[in-house]
């Protein structure tokens, strides 16, 4: 898995390492916490080995094996989790599904795992255009997210998507009333854009916005320094589009073409891609989907 430093140097197909905070940290962070999690694993391990062991003899050393049996299959878990991520961002949709049903039906998959793994499969009937199926998926992480403890920043990103997807059913004022329980826009940079790409998509289907100058500046800024944010660049263009501003509508639009790499915005986004496509001559901007794919 390729991870990123940052938002602004992620090529497509990327990852990020985001903390619950929704802000984007550094790969050897991650890396750290990898390592804390398996050694942590690895010394509970030997200490039951070496109690139970001590205790118990054979039978004792047996119950040590099982539990390192036990963990090594969590840790597959995660795993074959991740290799459905890498699959998903390179459209090997049937490989990933078949690898996400195998999790959710796999024996006691822990909660966080199983939200994850249907928010993924929201991920591949997205890519599919089967926007009730990503629907019934994403309300089923949201309900085991909701279950949980703390609240991840995978709870908050879910909840953006079932906003976007409402916005694809064509269920806009549904998508209006989800996306102001959202509240504020977040602080992290990672949900900040997850957030902005929700509102102003769901501005796009109502066919209006009220943004200020200065809030469609700092998104058009944001959105500028960041390689693959082809989505929010379109969303940035038809909102400066609105407000009759067509010299920077129709240079972040020409930048929306040449950053979709990545992510397929004629299905992802297919409100935005329509209006997109019917300016692109206007913008002066290439049609060519070769990239999207």
């Amino acid at each position: 898995m390729v991870l990123a430093r940052s938002l602004e140097e992620a090529p497509p197909r990327a990852f990020v390492h985001v903390d619950n905070q929704g802000r984007v940290r550094s790969p050897a962070r991650y890396r750290a916490l990898q390592a804390i999690s398996y050694g942590a694993a690895g010394t509970l391990v030997v200490g039951v080995t070496a109690f139970y062991g001590a205790l118990l003899g054979i039978p004792g050393v047996a119950i040590g094996v099982g539990l390192s049996a036990y963990l090594a299959w969590h840790i597959r878990r995660g795993r074959r989790l991740e290799e459905a991520t890498r699959l998903i961002v390179h459209d090997r949709l049937d490989e990933a599904e078949q690898l996400l049903v195998g999790i959710l039906r796999s024996w006691r998959c822990p909660r966080p795992v199983k939200a994850l793994a249907e928010q993924n499969l929201a991920m591949v009937f997205i890519r599919r255009g089967d926007f009730e199926k990503a629907l019934e998926h994403q309300r089923a992480a949201m309900i085991l997210y909701a279950k949980l403890r703390s609240k991840s920043v995978f709870a908050r990103t879910v909840e953006y998507g079932e906003v976007v997807t409402l916005v694809n059913l064509g269920r806009t004022g549904e998508a209006r009333q989800r996306l102001e329980q959202r509240g504020a826009v977040p602080a992290g940079d990672y949900l900040r854009l997850q957030h902005w790409v929700a509102e102003l998509y769901v501005c796009l289907a109502e066919g209006e916005h009220r943004l200020s100058p200065d809030e469609l500046h700092e998104r058009a800024r944001v959105a500028l320094s960041i390689t693959g944010a082809g989505a929010l660049l379109g969303l940035a263009a038809w909102a400066h589009a609105y407000k009759n501003d067509l010299d920077q509508a129709w240079h972040l639009l020409r930048e929306a073409f040449d950053r979709r790499e990545g992510f397929p915005i004629d299905r992802g986004l297919p409100k935005l891609h329509a209006w997109m496509e019917s300016h692109a001559a206007e913008a002066g901007a290439t049609l060519s989907t070769d990239d999207e794919s």
